[in-house]
């Protein structure tokens, strides 16, 4: 429940808060639910739908290895199908042609990467996504490999509602342009849904996790993300051995070479 006064009207009540042994599944189903009130009312001839809506879609965080929870991997195919979900209803509807998603992870939590442990992925979704550089051929999504950050997300989010910047940070920040070159004729998306059809979404960590008993998985990023990073390399890798962090995005300065060269 939100407690500020300004929030009323402005929340679903009936949206789950942050609990990752509750399905995603569920969180898209509330969506939905009233995506398709938006919808029927927009048939109606009044539009409902308010121009900007925040959904969180949390069980990406996962569990860990705890007993009796999801294990990492079913957590995380529970996410990427409710994502797909919501982007198969949306896309579908007379929304299409109007509506962009930009999901984002909370953030990259050190993870093992081989060029920066801060790096996370974004997605842009939407018609006017630029299209694959050959018809007909090659059909992988189209990557922009400029160097962004969240407050670049926000600032595109504002250029599409046509909002001021809030302060010199984001007004500083590019718009992330080239996510929206494309002539408009993204086709439909279908929600894949194999990971539930093979019971991967269901799977359950059924061991005791002795190294993660005192972690808190109440609230996002509460837990010890060197430990955490560790297992759930593990559930996906098996024995093979995890790349340690790397933090090269702001290389290292001439002083702090000379002093590594000395000391050698």
């Amino acid at each position: 429940m939100a407690s500020e006064a300004e929030l009323r009207e402005h929340f679903d009540p009936l949206f789950p808060d942050f609990e990752v042994a509750y399905p995603d599944q569920l969180r898209a189903d509330e969506f939905l639910n009233e995506f398709r009130q938006f919808v029927a009312s927009r048939d109606a001839g009044k539009d409902t739908m308010p121009q900007f809506i925040l959904l969180r879609l949390p069980d990406d965080h996962t569990a860990g290895l705890t007993k009796n929870q999801p294990r990492p991997a079913a957590s995380v195919a529970d996410n990427d199908l409710a994502i797909g979900r919501v982007v198969d209803a949306v896309s579908h509807s007379a929304y299409w042609d109007d509506t962009a998603f930009l999901i984002l992870e909370d953030d990259a939590q050190d993870g093992p990467d081989h060029v920066d442990s801060h790096r996370s992925l974004a997605l842009v979704i939407s018609k006017y996504a630029p299209m694959p550089a050959e018809q007909g051929g090659d059909s992988a999504p189209f990557v922009d490999h400029s160097f962004y950050t969240t407050i670049n997300v926000v600032r595109t989010i504002e250029s599409l509602l046509d909002v001021p910047p809030m302060n010199a940070n984001d007004s500083r920040a590019a718009v992330m342009a080239p996510l929206f070159s494309g002539p408009g004729q993204q086709p439909v998306f279908t929600a894949d849904y194999r990971n539930r059809d093979n019971g991967l979404i269901y799977e359950m960590n059924t061991k005791e996790w002795k190294e993660g008993k005192n972690l808190d998985f109440s609230h996002a990023d509460a837990v010890d993300t060197a430990l955490l990073n560790k297992f759930l390399w593990q559930d996906r890798m098996g024995d093979a051995p995890m790349p340690p962090p790397e933090h090269n995005v702001f290389p290292a300065t001439a002083a702090n070479k000379t002093s590594k060269k000395d000391s050698d």
